[in-house]
């Protein structure tokens, strides 16, 4: 092989190199976008509300309330609190609904509502709802709602100053 042989066979060589170095920065680049993508894709489709669910504690005043029950789920629905810090926002009240197995009781997805503490107008507007619901039901099945009311206002003031030393030790409020 002559010295004009192997520099055209190296400059050939060069060129295919760099022609398949730049196909696979191409093609790594198009793996990087697919990647980030499908991340965006799970993070969307993962329950977020598992790991809010995760940082967070039940309160011993709050009750769970169960929904209609499929043949392998059920459905509960929770008010829980989070002190962790999360999108520049700490010290909410957590309004989950979880998704659980029949047999096991293990969650399976959650849904979580964050709401913070402070924030009167949207707690206001949730009592509201609430009570709108428990109004109706009651109106639908002929029950006195009154009663149920005072009953509801009587036991959360009996129980008003252990609830709120339970939040101040959850969330860590001064």
């Amino acid at each position: 092989m002559s010295k004009s042989e192997n520099i055209i066979d190296k400059e050939l060589f060069l060129e295919k190199f760099e022609k398949m170095s730049l196909k696979i920065e191409k093609l790594t680049l198009e793996i990087s976008k697919m990647k980030e993508k499908l991340d965006k894709t799970n993070k969307i489709n993962r329950s977020f509300g598992l790991e809010a669910l995760g940082n967070s504690k039940p309160l011993s005043f709050a009750r769970e309330i169960h929904g209609i029950k499929s043949p392998t789920k059920l459905y509960i629905l929770s008010i829980r609190t989070v002190s962790e810090l999360w999108k520049g926002r700490k010290n909410d009240f957590l309004i989950t609904i979880r998704q659980q197995e029949k047999e096991t009781h293990q969650d399976l997805k959650a849904l979580g509502i964050r709401i913070p503490i402070d924030d009167m107008k949207n707690l206001t507007t949730l009592a509201r709802e609430v009570l709108s619901m428990l109004y109706i039901s009651s109106e639908l099945k002929g029950i006195e709602v009154t009663e149920i009311l005072r009953e509801v206002i009587s036991e959360i003031n009996k129980d008003g100053q252990s609830m709120v030393r339970e939040i101040k030790q959850n969330m860590m409020i001064q």
